[in-house]
């Protein structure tokens, strides 16, 4: 009896695993690794460029942004929010993509790198910018806190 019993618990334990494996699976898969948040962020951004998305600038910067670009400092949060209010829902005189991105995760810190192209909408002059941006996960949540880009005129 003891050995058919052992058999019984044996085999209702080793049923058992796989399943409870495959269902932390399924709720580990469906969550969206950090890389895949950095690259949502870096979209939802672009776009917030494209259409002056005052909300989703205010949303993806960190409180104490600050940048770099190629002719010096950029304004940070609350100097950028008050330039662009006036513009909100407006779209700049070009047009903007992103491409060649690569994403490190260093634990609570992120790095994208990536070329923007900007193309006029006038005249459809093209110009690239090299860029970087620095994230930091604060209490859970990605926020961009420095950003810095470079003109860079040998890209076509």
């Amino acid at each position: 009896m003891r050995p058919l019993i052992c058999a019984l618990l044996l085999c209702c334990s080793t049923l058992a695993l796989p399943q409870t494996s495959a269902i932390a699976m399924v709720t580990i898969s469906e969550a969206p690794s950090d890389s895949e948040i950095i690259r949502q962020i870096e979209d939802d951004w672009l776009k917030a460029e494209r259409t002056t998305d005052i909300a989703a600038i205010e949303r993806i910067l960190a409180r104490d942004f600050a940048g770099v670009g190629s002719n010096g400092p950029v304004p940070g949060k609350s100097e950028l929010l008050r330039t662009l209010r006036p513009h909100a829902g407006q779209s700049p005189p070009y047009t903007v993509e992103h491409s060649d991105m690569r994403i490190f995760l260093l634990g609570d810190t992120a790095v994208a790198t990536y070329t923007k192209t900007y193309t006029a909408k006038e005249n459809g002059n093209v110009g690239h910018e090299d860029m970087t941006d620095i994230f930091l996960k604060d209490h859970g949540t990605w926020k961009l806190r420095f950003s810095r880009s470079s003109l860079n005129p040998g890209s076509e």
